[in-house]
């Protein structure tokens, strides 16, 4: 039995190291954090509007300042250029890390994913004029195509066309040699010219079908059969709970959960912010609770697993000095978020017995957070913020000044305290001898 259980721990530690050095889901992972500086500008462009600007909700609606409004229209432009293209940047950028890997011209192949990308995407929006009249503006792009909601797509194609375009390139049929006394940059060119050519054929013909077929847009039919079912049981308490668990599991093998279900995290998390960051521009009510923010402030407070609880657990029962010396070692990384000194230093991997709280502090956290935005007491997140903003910190400016996410993120703190001292004293027990 021993031996079986022993073979079940190593086949689970092979799979989670096969799945960290994923090349697609490396890509994504690293693409997304690329991306994180415009995404937390436009979503502090949206705050600082609301703030200062806004007539209604900010500082311009007390009389001598109402001249900031006139600064509305610079945080409007910066939030546009950074949130509602953030799709564009994505596709490009995938398909760039993607090139890298496959070792082929980067910034060609996003340029070609990029192509490819648009090619898909309707150029003509319906609207109503000053009349309610429908009518229909050629040669533009909506926004739902190249915003959050579009990052489906831009995952899918900035991976498939550069794999396309790669296999054109390596197969060597389709490459236009040129003679010696061509200037090497037009050479370059035209070497990859019919893989480039045909990649990008290929999607613009597949949008084309797709339409004349279904009578739909492949964009729209992705995001109803893979974006919104997703984003459905990510916004029901047990998708949150059960993506919490996961991460910790990982973890317990020395494999870095977060970045583990980084794609689904990522995604649906940015594209529910950037939902909830419209309908808090509009004076609407949040849509979503589950966001790239929750994570950090319900799920993680402190680093995976909530052990800033264990560290606090430590300082009040440990009698075990090597514990001690890596808590305190650990205090200040984890006030910023960083907690591998103590995932690695206690260790908490492979340890079952701090698995136990390691896997069931940050669940019931996370569960207490999700309770407490549904009945309103804490506001649901409308900002991206770092990882290493400081908890309590992070829930103020992520739920743009909600006490209630403060009070309900420092209640979970105290909760993984006590989850965790049993545990604490539990291993003084294990070690009584070597500390006296």
């Amino acid at each position: 039995m021993k031996e079986m259980f022993k073979k079940v721990l190593a086949n689970l530690e092979e799979f989670g190291l096969r799945m960290a050095s994923w090349t697609y889901l490396a890509v994504i992972r690293d693409a997304f954090t690329d991306l994180l500086p415009l995404i937390i500008t436009g979503s502090f462009a949206v705050l600082i509007n609301n703030v200062l600007c806004s007539p209604t909700n900010g500082i311009a609606q007390y009389a001598g300042f109402e001249f900031l409004t006139q600064f509305s229209p610079i945080f409007n432009a910066i939030n546009y250029a950074t949130m509602n293209f953030i799709a564009i940047f994505l596709v490009y950028r995938i398909a760039h890390k993607m090139a890298e890997v496959r070792q082929i011209a980067p910034i060609l192949a996003g340029f070609v994913a990029l192509a490819s990308f648009v090619s898909l995407l309707p150029t003509v929006v319906s609207g109503k004029s000053a009349t309610a009249e429908i009518v229909n503006i050629a040669n533009v792009l909506a926004s739902k195509y190249t915003n959050a909601q579009g990052m489906f797509l831009a995952i899918i194609i900035g991976i498939l066309s550069i794999e396309i375009f790669n296999l054109l390139i390596k197969s060597g049929k389709f490459n236009i040699k040129m003679p010696e006394s061509v200037p090497t940059g037009v050479s370059r060119s035209f070497s990859v010219l019919f893989p480039s050519m045909i990649t990008i054929f290929a999607f613009g013909l597949l949008g084309f079908l797709f339409t004349k077929f279904t009578g739909s847009v492949l964009p729209d039919f992705i995001t109803k059969t893979l974006q919104t079912p997703m984003e459905a049981i990510m916004q029901h308490p047990a998708g949150v709970i059960v993506l919490v668990m996961v991460a910790q599991i990982f973890w317990m093998f020395g494999i870095h959960g977060a970045q583990m279900i980084s794609p689904v995290r990522t995604t649906i998390g940015l594209a529910a912010i950037a939902q909830n960051l419209a309908a808090y521009e509009a004076g609407l009510a949040l849509p979503n609770i589950f966001t790239f923010s929750f994570w950090n402030t319900y799920g993680t407070i402190g680093g995976s697993g909530n052990t800033i609880g264990l560290i606090v657990a430590i300082f009040l029962l440990s009698k075990r000095a090597d514990h001690k010396s890596i808590a305190k070692l650990s205090t200040v990384p984890a006030i910023f978020g960083i907690n591998e000194p103590m995932i690695f230093g206690v260790p908490i991997v492979f340890n079952p017995l701090l698995a136990i709280p390691f896997i069931l502090a940050p669940v019931v956290t996370a569960a207490m957070g999700y309770f407490a935005t549904s009945i309103g007491f804490a506001q649901a997140a409308i900002m991206t913020v770092p990882f290493t903003v400081p908890p309590l910190i992070n829930a103020y400016i992520s739920t743009a000044g909600s006490i209630g996410a403060v009070i309900t993120q420092f209640a979970g703190i105290i909760v993984s305290i006590l989850i965790y001292l049993p545990f604490v004293k539990f291993l003084n027990d294990q070690k009584v001898e070597s500390v006296k």
